[in-house]
C-alpha cells in the first residue's frame, strides 16, 4: 500500500512515467483544456510518485498537459513517495487497469518491472503477451498508426485479442504482413468510425496468413496388440496427462480403451466416436457439442496426397464470408462447403 498527501506540484518539474500504458486523443486533449480554462477547481488531482528529488507522474499526464496548455504552473496531486523507479511503474499501472489501454504498452510495462525484479500484479493476459516476441519494426507500425489515430478519432482503443493474434505469429514478416491487414481493415472504415474486427472476423481476416500455424500434428498413442488386454479405459485426467511433452498444437489420438482426441493448445478432451450414418469420424467434446473430420468421400474429391494437409475455417454469417472470398489468393484450388439448416 502507497501512503498519499495532497500538495501543490510545479508542474515543469514533473517528469513522464518511464513506460505509459495510457491512450489519450486530441479530442479528449481539447475538452480537457476547455475545462481547466472556465473551471480548474472541477478537476481531480493527478497522483505523483516521488522518488528521492523527482517527481513522476504515476496518473494523469493528459490533464498536465491541459494545465499547460492553459498557461498554469501549478496543479493539485497526490503525493506519493516511493523507493525504486520500478515503484513508479507499477503505480502507474495499476492506476491505469481499465480505460484506454495500450496492449503493447502494457506488455512493455511487465518486461519492465520484471527486469527489476518486480511481479506485475496485471491482468494474466498481459503476463502472457510479454512473454511473446513483438519484433522492433511491428511495434513502431503501431506506434505510427496509434499517433494519426489520435489525432483523428475522439476515442481510442486498441483491442487485447487484435496484439495477442499478432504475437501468434512467429516471423517478423508474418507480423508486419498480419498488421498491415488488419490496419488497411480500420483505415477502410467510415472517418467517423473506429472499431477493430471482434475475434471471429478476426480470424477470417488472417486466415490465409495463420494457415501454417493452425494445421496441427497428429500424434498417436496406441499400444501393441499383444498389451490391449492389460490397458485400462483413461479417464479425462490421464487423458490429459498424456498431452504432456507433445507439440504446443497438436491433436494427440488415444487409441487405448475407448478413443480419445485431445488438443494441446486448448488442453480439451473430445471422444471419439464412428458415426455409421453419415460415414465420418464424430467427435464430441465436453460439452455435448459435436464436430465431424472430413470422411474419406471428400478426403478423395480433395485430393490430398500424403503430407498434405487442409485448412478448416468456420464461418459465421456473410460479412465473414465475403471477407473470406477476398482474403482468397488463388482460384486454383476444391473447396467443401458445410452448411447447417
Amino acid at each position: 500500500m502507497f501512503k498519499y498527501e495532497e500538495d501543490l506540484v510545479n508542474i515543469s518539474k514533473l517528469k513522464p512515467c518511464p513506460v505509459k500504458v495510457t491512450l489519450h486523443t486530441e479530442k479528449m486533449l481539447k475538452e480537457l483544456t476547455s475545462i481547466v480554462k472556465t473551471n480548474p477547481g472541477q478537476i481531480e488531482p493527478i497522483v505523483v510518485a516521488i522518488l528521492g528529488s523527482e517527481q513522476y507522474v504515476a496518473n494523469g499526464d493528459l490533464r498536465v498537459k491541459a494545465f499547460e496548455n492553459t498557461g498554469k504552473y501549478s496543479i493539485k496531486a497526490w503525493c506519493i513517495n516511493v523507493k525504486t523507479i520500478s515503484d513508479v511503474v507499477r503505480l502507474h499501472m495499476e492506476l491505469n487497469t481499465h480505460g484506454s489501454i495500450n496492449p503493447i504498452k502494457m506488455a512493455e510495462a511487465v518486461n519492465y518491472l520484471e527486469k527489476h525484479n518486480v511481479i506485475p500484479s496485471v491482468d494474466k493476459r498481459y503476463l502472457e503477451l510479454a512473454k511473446k516476441t513483438l519484433y522492433p519494426k511491428v511495434r513502431q507500425e503501431w506506434d505510427d498508426f496509434v499517433v494519426t489515430a489520435c489525432q483523428r478519432h475522439p476515442n481510442v482503443e486498441i483491442p487485447m485479442h487484435v496484439i495477442e493474434k499478432i504475437a501468434d505469429f512467429s516471423t517478423e514478416k508474418e507480423q508486419l504482413t498480419a498488421t498491415t491487414v488488419i490496419l488497411d481493415t480500420v483505415r477502410a472504415l467510415k472517418p467517423n468510425r473506429f472499431v477493430f474486427p471482434a475475434p471471429p472476423a478476426l480470424e477470417v481476416i488472417l486466415s490465409s496468413l495463420s494457415q501454417k500455424h493452425s494445421e496441427k500434428e497428429m500424434i498417436i498413442f496406441e499400444p501393441l496388440e499383444s498389451e490391449k488386454k492389460d490397458w485400462k479405459k483413461p479417464d479425462m485426467k490421464e487423458a490429459e496427462n498424456l498431452i504432456r511433452g507433445s507439440s504446443h498444437n497438436s491433436l494427440v489420438h488415444c487409441k487405448c480403451g475407448r478413443d480419445l482426441l485431445l488438443d494441446t493448445k486448448t488442453h480439451r478432451v473430445s471422444n471419439v466416436n464412428f458415426d455409421k450414418e453419415n460415414q465420418c469420424i464424430k467427435l464430441v467434446d465436453g460439452d455435448g457439442q459435436a464436430a465431424y473430420v472430413v470422411p474419406p468421400t471428400v478426403i478423395e474429391f480433395l485430393n490430398v496426397e500424403d503430407g498434405q494437409s487442409l485448412r478448416v475455417v468456420t464461418i459465421n454469417g456473410s460479412r465473414e464470408l465475403e471477407k473470406f472470398a477476398k482474403s482468397l489468393k488463388s482460384g486454383s484450388f476444391r473447396m467443401v462447403v458445410v452448411t447447417c439448416n
